[in-house]
């Protein structure tokens, strides 16, 4: 059986680095290699941004953590020429997921990708919707 390709969005990566829950575990799962993940420097710089800036992290931490993920990742960069919804960081998370090949894009976000639901393809959802879909597969 082949394993389901993700993207997850930098909000997912925030949430389980600073507040564990649901995207926490997700990314447990990406470390393990249960999924196979897609990401960009787009995403990987604005994970940092926010870990460092906004929440105050440990650098030698984040980037111990970015270092991590893109070790089981493939890394792809949107070119940002394509427009798909009005959101502009938003387009490149489509733009890589579509690039990536992927089946799911994992989110949070409630205003512009969830509400979606579905791109080119690609199914959109929340960490707990994507951990149940990653459970059935077992």
């Amino acid at each position: 059986m082949s394993k389901i390709t993700a993207c997850l969005d930098a909000n997912v990566f925030i949430s389980g680095i600073a507040f564990n829950g649901k995207p926490f575990e997700v990314l447990k799962r990406a470390l393990n290699r249960e999924f196979l993940l897609v990401t960009g420097p787009n995403i990987l710089q604005e994970v940092r941004r926010n870990l460092l800036g906004k929440l105050g992290l440990n650098k030698h931490r984040v980037e111990q953590f970015l270092f991590d993920i893109s070790e089981v990742s493939s890394v792809f960069v949107p070119s940002g020429k394509t427009s798909y919804i009005e959101h502009e960081g938003d387009n490149l998370i489509l733009e890589l997921a579509i690039m990536g090949g992927c089946d799911v894009l994992v989110t949070g976000d409630k205003r512009h990708l969830l509400p979606l639901k579905t791109f080119n393809g690609i199914l959109i959802e929340p960490p707990s919707s994507f951990l149940l879909r990653l459970d059935s597969l077992k």
